[in-house]
């Protein structure tokens, strides 16, 4: 028995995604391509948008949705992920005149494996940026909602070792971390310049990692502030974050961004897990396989 034109037309459109999983289009390319009027195409791209079973980006492009491998049982392929998360990066560092970042866990390894740069902070988008070792001060975004065991197992690695006063500041800064789902990080000398700041990309030791407020009023020499990405699990699946702060921000301005990057958190959270992430939940260790698979 032949389909009815209308599920037909509905099995083209994923048939036509799912073969493309790498890719983003719009609705007009869509529509020619399957030859489907502009109109009935955007009704079908909204149900199965609706539905779970197609995702519109922060771009108004379009990719198979996260019900499909859900029901296929299949991994996240990084090509398909990052379809959705490069246009929420771009929005970000251009809003903000930043660098904005995506990084995975892998073993004892922080990777970034993505980045876009607004068009004044090039010189900080250079290829080639060594991974960092998943230990103190680094990668709290990672394990905020581990259990005491993998917690412990962290702060043990730091080199030099953890002082007694780091582990308090580490322990409050997590509790900030996982009461407003962003960390921040900041310089311990001024920032004045592009320049001032690319010396300072790499130097932990002149970075607090353990801030614990922030306040609307005061001023901070910013380094950083992540967000982690939830996944199907409600386990961290990256984390994204902004970079290339060059001068000083007001404490409102910080807000501001953190609340701009933990919604685009949110969103591509959803698209992972094909639902809000209401409450996160148990830490994925690094040896154990997450929902998104790196190979590309």
């Amino acid at each position: 028995m032949s389909s009815s034109p209308p599920i037909a037309r509905a099995v083209a459109v994923l048939n036509f995604l799912g073969g493309h999983s790498g890719q983003a289009f719009t609705l007009t390319e869509i529509s020619k391509s399957l030859r489907i009027s502009s109109a009935t195409c955007h009704n079908l791209l909204g149900a199965l948008v609706d539905a779970g079973y197609v995702y519109r980006t922060a771009a108004k492009t379009y990719v198979i949705g996260p019900a499909v491998s859900r029901l296929a049982q299949v991994t996240l392929p990084l090509d398909v992920l990052m379809q959705v998360v490069r246009p929420e990066m771009r929005l970000l560092a251009d809003e903000f005149d930043v660098v904005c970042s995506a990084s995975f866990l892998e073993g004892d390894k922080i990777v970034v494996h993505e980045r876009a740069a607004a068009l004044s902070h090039i010189a900080w988008d250079a290829p080639g940026m060594a991974p960092q070792r998943f230990a103190p001060p680094v990668g709290n975004i990672f394990l905020a909602w581990a259990g005491d065991e993998v917690l412990a197992r962290w702060m043990d690695s730091g080199e030099p070792p953890l002082s007694a006063q780091d582990r308090e500041d580490v322990m409050r800064a997590l509790e900030f971390l996982r009461a407003n789902r962003y960390a921040v990080g900041v310089r311990i000398v001024p920032l004045d310049s592009l320049e001032r700041a690319l010396e300072l990309r790499n130097r932990s030791d002149m970075t607090d990692y353990y801030i614990a407020s922030v306040d609307p009023e005061a001023s901070y020499n910013l380094a950083y502030i992540s967000a982690p990405v939830f996944g199907r699990a409600e386990t961290v699946a990256f984390g994204l974050s902004l970079l290339g702060f060059v001068r000083p921000l007001e404490g409102k301005a910080v807000l501001l961004m953190a609340k701009r990057l933990r919604a685009a958190a949110d969103r591509i959270g959803s698209f992972i897990a094909g639902r809000s992430i209401v409450n996160p939940g148990s830490f994925v260790a690094p040896s154990q396989p997450t929902e998104i698979s790196l190979s590309r």
